[in-house]
């Protein structure tokens, strides 16, 4: 399995800090939308196989308040989740243990894995953890065949005040843009795109994989404790 960008072949993959750096005064104010994306976080995915490498480099980047996006940084990243992981997929993958792992390693600081049974509690859980803790979460879109970084969340209320709130809007980007394709179509949006909750479903969709049924079936994230 491989958490990859099926750039012109099909993937199967299921996939699924210190110097944490802490949100500003006025990135705390709500004001019906919060966003940790930092000018430059973005990286695009040097391989296939490395969407996971480039989404914790992307990760990385705005947790510590750097540009780096360089392909050896992207592979250590890749490789270290791939050898931390609970599975080790047969087309190069990284599995939702190993994104965690490398996210812990590299210094993004305590991550866990996020699952959910139905898609707009699914959102408010990740809304809930992004304004908490000020860092960007990572998604398993295309049924866990590809991986992207969330950034933001728009709500009806403030997710620090409430649980009567609803995810109207995502913050997204993906590391196959600009020129990945995944089935021969465009798929991944740049840094800072804003998505409403209903374009976002149809790409962030339940992860498809019979090897590890404990994820198979829900919408799988990474997201800060």
């Amino acid at each position: 399995m491989r958490l990859a960008r099926r750039v012109v072949a099909s993937v199967i993959m299921a996939t699924l800090v210190l110097g944490v750096a802490l949100p500003s005064a006025a990135a705390a104010e709500w004001s019906g939308r919060y966003s940790v994306y930092t000018q430059g976080s973005f990286s695009q995915q040097y391989t296939n196989y490395t969407c996971v490498g480039a989404s914790v480099q992307m990760m990385l980047n705005m947790i510590e308040g750097r540009t780096d996006h360089s392909a050896s940084a992207q592979k250590s990243y890749w490789r270290y989740g791939r050898n931390h992981g609970r599975y080790q997929p047969n087309n190069n993958g990284v599995d939702p243990v190993g994104w965690v792992a490398a996210l812990e390693h590299f210094g993004a600081g305590n991550y866990a894995i996020n699952l959910a049974t139905q898609y707009q509690p699914g959102l408010r859980q990740l809304a809930k953890r992004l304004r908490a803790e000020g860092r960007p979460i990572g998604l398993f879109v295309h049924h866990g065949g590809h991986a992207w970084v969330m950034t933001g969340f728009e709500a009806t209320a403030d997710p620090n005040d409430t649980n009567d709130f609803k995810v109207t809007a995502v913050q997204v980007m993906g590391p196959l843009y600009p020129d990945g394709t995944i089935g021969g179509r465009r798929y991944d949006p740049g840094p800072r795109t804003w998505l409403t909750a209903k374009q976002l479903k149809k790409k962030f969709t339940p992860l498809e994989w019979g090897q590890a049924p404990e994820w198979s079936g829900r919408w799988v994230a990474v997201v800060p404790t």
